[in-house]
């Protein structure tokens, strides 16, 4: 009897850890404002080069916006939709100030694609690696909640 309730349990157990995994959220668990560090780091050079800005990025309601991505030194500011799907964070960029296509393959450096993301609360960090033609780039975001 014992052996039939734990393995109900069991069942029971990996049936919820299954059918959260790929849950799509409304992302309200992140809703607020963050600021930290975003690295933009080139991994086919040699030897490889960074690059780092302090953005602030406000998510709330399914969207976000924005600013210090480049420093000042380009258009720095954008917004959009978001949506979480697992331990995925996927950013839809629909306003930036200048047209996307006159920055060309530089736009990859936005805020926009699939990330892989985790947040405990405080702390959100999410990053992807991309090509860009014949290089590869890493895209790294660590954020903290500003209270």
């Amino acid at each position: 009897m014992k052996r039939l309730i734990l393995m109900i349990m069991l069942a029971l157990i990996t049936g919820v850890a299954l059918t959260t995994c790929g849950k799509v959220t409304d992302g309200s668990e992140i809703d607020g404002t963050y600021v930290g560090t975003y690295t933009w780091s080139n991994l086919s050079s040699n030897p490889s080069w960074v690059w780092r800005s302090t953005p602030t990025i406000e998510f709330g309601e399914g969207k976000y916006s924005y600013t210090g991505l480049s420093n000042d030194s380009y258009y720095d500011s954008g917004s959009g939709n978001f949506t979480i799907k697992g331990n995925k964070i996927t950013f839809e960029l629909t306003y930036y100030p200048i047209p996307l296509e006159d920055i060309g393959v530089v736009d990859s450096w936005l805020l926009k694609g699939e990330y892989k993301y985790k947040f405990d609360g405080n702390k959100l960090t999410f990053s992807k690696t991309a090509p860009v033609m014949d290089m590869k780039y890493k895209y790294e975001f660590e954020l903290n909640r500003n209270r």
